[in-house]
């Protein structure tokens, strides 16, 4: 079974995928951190310009899609190929740290963030299309509680309009999309109760 889990950030997705993977045997894929792009100085992923951005999120969705093909017959996928390109459309939209009023229908972009949200556009092309080839089902992890307190590499409102750009995204990509809810062990009951997840690891 090859089952991609997504869900805004801090959405306790890595939680639940560390929990499964030793329940059901899968091994967990992710990309390494999005931080220090090649080519300059060490910097979070915060600090970084628009085209160190898009190549971060290119490293992930190698990485990501990397381990993916070398385990075919079944893995867990921590934030799926789609969370890079989520985020980074989302930023650019709107920044780290939008109004609440603002939606990514109604943002005013400038000139060149338009540029680089087109290329992001793009390489959205290459991640839908390997989500429709590469994964079974998508687990939707939704915002249920806030992200811990002094911790604000982006706003509530940032997680808000980028957990409904995914759902509304994998809803549309025409693979089974489960929403799991409640306390840890509420969310892996949940998993394990989808048809063919116990059979299929």
């Amino acid at each position: 079974m090859r089952i991609a889990f997504v869900g805004a950030y801090g959405n306790g997705k890595t939680t639940l995928t560390t929990e499964l993977s030793k329940k059901l045997g899968l091994e967990r894929v992710h990309g390494s951190a999005m931080r220090d792009p090649a080519g300059g100085a060490r910097k979070a992923l915060e600090e970084t310009n628009e085209p160190e951005l898009i190549q971060l999120a290119v490293r992930r969705f190698t990485e990501r899609a990397v381990d993916e093909a070398r385990l075919q017959e079944g893995f867990l996928s921590d934030g799926s190929v789609l969370h890079e390109w989520v985020y980074s459309k989302v930023r650019l939209a709107v920044g780290r740290h939008p109004e609440p009023s603002v939606t990514l229908q109604d943002a005013v972009r400038a000139p060149r963030t338009r540029v680089f949200e087109e290329v992001v556009d793009q390489l959205a092309l290459l991640a839908k299309e390997h989500a429709r080839v590469t994964y079974d089902v998508f687990v939707h992890c939704p915002v249920e509680f806030p992200l811990p307190e002094g911790h604000d590499p982006i706003s509530e409102h940032f997680r808000t309009l980028s957990d409904q750009l995914m759902l509304d995204t994998v809803e549309s990509l025409d693979i089974p999309v489960h929403i799991v809810k409640g306390t840890l062990e509420e969310r892996i009951e949940q998993v394990l109760s989808i048809p063919g997840v116990r059979q299929g690891s």
